[in-house]
């Protein structure tokens, strides 16, 4: 900064003053110093800045260690919250922890390492976020827990999409149908997306009249590829066939081709938390009831930001409705099945 300052021609207070903006400075002196910073490269001591109480200009984006970044639909999440956070002269840090964990993130905080924190995968009963409060970090979920009254959030309304699946499928004339769910351990641990897809799908079909079969498959291709073969054998009354994720729809179709069912002539496939690319990328293209995963992200970035600027008027808490993207594996139910 003494650089900085001698190459401007100014003090080295009027520097700091003029890159944080704590006190007014006239256009040409920012100008000169701004110059100055980038002739010489400059690069401001985050550390400093944090125990100087200023930002940093990090967020930290927690996903616990026992989830897979390699789903498609949590990519996207992640890379729209990285790119909101860009535009609004912010960084992204992926920070992993165990499940319930928060000892790092709060160590970061406690460093004036970042200004606040996203949390993914948010459980029903969220041991990080009550830790993470006490601690004073600035939180933003991208889910729910099962008391969000007071906290900031931006999650799937499960219940809304769950009834349009459920819907769309009465319509068509489907009696018996079924949902590969994500594996046992998900519903253990209580994440609450997968909760509320469940047991919404269960009420929304009690309520028309319709018979579900729930079954857990491990997430990937070859696991849900078994579990819907060995579903159809158990209940060869099933017409349709909901799936929750990318990997799901990929397997519950490679089944049903494995076992010479047509989709959709004699079983209609529909995906739930299915990324738009992935949906139009497989054959036959697939039915989705879902939103673009990209809004869960950025939204949840720039109410974070938003909060820490004093931009916004109170407590952010959006709940996204998916939409039905009919495509090629939905069709009227099968006359006699």
């Amino acid at each position: 900064m003494n650089d900085v300052a001698r190459l401007a021609g100014v003090s080295v207070s009027t520097v700091s003053y003029a890159l944080s903006g704590v006190r007014p400075i006239s256009e040409a002196t920012r100008d000169r110093v701004r110059w100055a910073v980038e002739q010489l490269d400059y690069q401001p001591n985050l550390m400093a800045r944090g125990l100087a109480g200023q930002r940093t200009g990090f967020l930290a984006l927690l996903l616990p260690t026992d989830e897979s970044p390699a789903d498609p639909f949590m990519i996207e999440i992640i890379v729209a919250a990285a790119e909101a956070a860009r535009e609004r002269d912010y960084h992204l840090l992926l920070w992993t922890e165990p499940a319930g964990e928060s000892a790092g993130v709060k160590d970061l905080m406690r460093r004036g390492l970042i200004d606040g924190a996203l949390l993914l995968s948010v459980r029903l009963r969220e041991d990080r976020v009550s830790a993470l409060r006490k601690a004073n970090v600035p939180l933003t979920l991208i889910g729910r827990t099962q008391d969000p009254v007071d906290g900031q959030f931006v999650d799937s309304d499960a219940e809304q999409a769950a009834e349009l699946a459920i819907a769309h499928l009465c319509e068509l004339g489907h009696r018996s149908v079924a949902y590969i769910g994500p594996p046992r351990s998900a519903y253990e641990d209580g994440i609450g997306i997968v909760i509320r897809i469940h047991d919404s799908l269960v009420t929304s079909a009690e309520q028309h009249g319709l018979r579900l079969t729930s079954a857990c498959a491990e997430r990937n291709v070859a696991a849900s590829t078994r579990t819907v073969t060995d579903l159809m054998a158990a209940e060869p009354d099933v017409t349709a066939v909901l799936a929750l994720d990318d990997s799901a729809i990929a397997g519950v179709l490679n089944g049903l081709r494995s076992i010479h069912c047509s989709v959709p002539a004699d079983v209609s496939v529909i995906g739930l938390l299915v990324s738009p690319q992935v949906a139009e990328m497989a054959w036959p293209k697939v039915t989705t009831v879902s939103h673009d995963p990209r809004d869960l992200g950025r939204l949840a970035a720039l109410a974070m930001i938003d909060a820490l600027d004093g931009a916004s008027a109170g407590t952010i808490q959006v709940l996204l409705p998916s939409e039905l993207a009919r495509r090629s594996t939905t069709a009227p139910a099968p006359v006699g099945r």
